[in-house]
């Protein structure tokens, strides 16, 4: 068992629910392996009590004007909803309306996507499982939702896929919401492909069960279906949880609960993984903001002090500078996807550009060279997390140092012929071949090779 690296600390409304807990050993070995599966339900979503003050259940419970003390499933209740005259129209019309509500307060949409913005940039956790109709695991971690068979096509392909196996709010016709849905989908889950992968996950996989409780129709549903079919060979799985009777709830169907707040559970895994190397902390992806406005005043900056025409040197550090802006902004857009937060990834990529560059240099193609300098020192910036003040926003052609000040490169910009001629003479003709009678034109190297 490993302990966890943070605590509760206060009784605010963040951090109420944050309680100290023991991070079980076999979920860092899973995640180690890629072998370990979230199974995600509202509670870590639109429907937590964070987001909104009612529930969808309590809603429509109250426009039946039904009794508190009724006790309806989920299902059942929705299936009575939906016997009113164009019943079914109006709950996918309250679903949507609810979950546009919240998309259209950046608040509300932080707080129901928390979870999943923390769980983003863990990039050994690529099979996510979901009840939820929501598209946030889409919007916020980058994947790829399954919802249909056709869909089960891109299951196998590289990169982070949900199982939307309750629908999406994208396509109404696949929402799973009253008891004649969840009859029918359960049929499918039993004999369907969707089903059999589902079932293998759950079978095979160290799962974690999130934003569900015992009680859960959803929940029991599926892992009962699953006891009965594997018995004592299912494998052991967790539930994160608040309910502190969870231990006594949880004893006879192997599984164990972890008590403490969903996002606190995955900050705290997050927490071992930096600690064990194994992923690039989020400040990293932090710091890159301010790097990449730095790095955009300086090529606007140099861009508006050099004509290309009477210093064509100069279009190769525009090069250089747009390959760390381009850097940067790819960062920085494929955060949610967690390609970036793997640092073994990252030294993959810088080798293979500096492949493409000896390549790019043999030829002579120099403002490729350039961009491609420019980029590697993006990611490297990125990868050790550097001061800004020790990020090189200059560059001149065949000067082996890295340029940090202004005053330095003006000093070295004009011997750039000596430097290195070759590249010189390459810059030349470039510059000789722009319409430049204003004297405006800034030299742009595009995100292609």
């Amino acid at each position: 068992m490993a302990q966890s690296l943070e605590s509760k600390n206060c009784e605010c409304e963040v951090c109420k629910n944050n309680h100290e807990f023991i991070l079980p050993r076999d979920i860092i070995e899973a995640v180690q392996n890629r072998n370990l599966v979230i199974f995600a339900g509202a509670g870590v979503s639109t429907e937590s009590r964070s987001v909104y003050n009612y529930t969808l259940y309590e809603e429509i419970k109250d426009l039946l004007k039904l009794d508190k003390s009724a006790n309806l499933s989920f299902s059942e209740l929705m299936s009575q909803f939906c016997k009113q005259p164009n019943g079914r129209a109006k709950l996918l019309r309250k679903i949507k309306d609810r979950l546009d509500y919240v998309g259209s307060f950046p608040e509300l949409e932080r707080r129901a996507s928390k979870f999943h913005n923390e769980l983003s940039t863990i990039h050994q956790i690529t099979e996510i499982i979901t009840t939820n109709w929501d598209d946030l695991f889409e919007r916020k971690c980058g994947a790829v939702p399954i919802v249909t068979v056709q869909d089960f096509a891109f299951w196998n392909n590289p990169g982070r896929k949900v199982l939307k196996i309750h629908g999406s709010i994208n396509n109404y016709g696949t929402v799973i919401a009253t008891k004649e849905d969840y009859d029918k989908c359960y049929q499918s889950l039993n004999s369907g492909i969707i089903g059999s992968s589902l079932k293998t996950m759950l079978a095979t996989k160290c799962v974690v069960f999130i934003g569900y409780s015992f009680g859960d129709e959803d929940f029991n549903k599926i892992h009962y279906s699953l006891i009965e079919e594997m018995k004592d060979f299912l494998p052991h799985a967790y539930i994160v949880t608040l309910d502190k009777k969870a231990e006594e709830k949880f004893s006879n169907i192997n599984i164990t609960p972890v008590i403490t707040d969903a996002t606190f559970f995955i900050k705290v895994l997050k927490e071992h993984l930096i600690h064990l190397n194994l992923i690039v902390p989020d400040e990293n992806f932090e710091d890159i903001y301010d790097a990449l406005e730095l790095v955009q005043e300086e090529h606007t900056r140099i861009s508006s002090s050099f004509n290309i025409k009477e210093n064509p040197q100069v279009i190769l550090t525009l090069c250089y500078q747009d390959g760390l802006i381009h850097s940067f902004e790819r960062i920085l857009a494929m955060r949610k996807t967690g390609d970036y937060s793997n640092p073994q990834q990252v030294r993959i990529i810088i080798n293979n550009y500096e492949n493409i560059k000896q390549q790019k240099y043999n030829k002579g193609v120099y403002h490729d060279v350039a961009y491609i300098d420019g980029y590697i020192t993006g990611l490297i910036y990125f990868l050790y997390n550097e001061e800004l003040d020790c990020l090189p926003c200059y560059y001149v052609f065949g000067y082996e140092e890295d340029i940090f000040d202004f005053e330095e490169f003006l000093e070295y910009i004009v011997n750039s012929e000596i430097i290195h001629p070759e590249s010189y003479k390459y810059a030349l003709h470039i510059a000789n071949k722009i319409d430049n009678k204003n004297g405006d034109t800034v030299f742009h190297h595009t995100p292609f090779l």
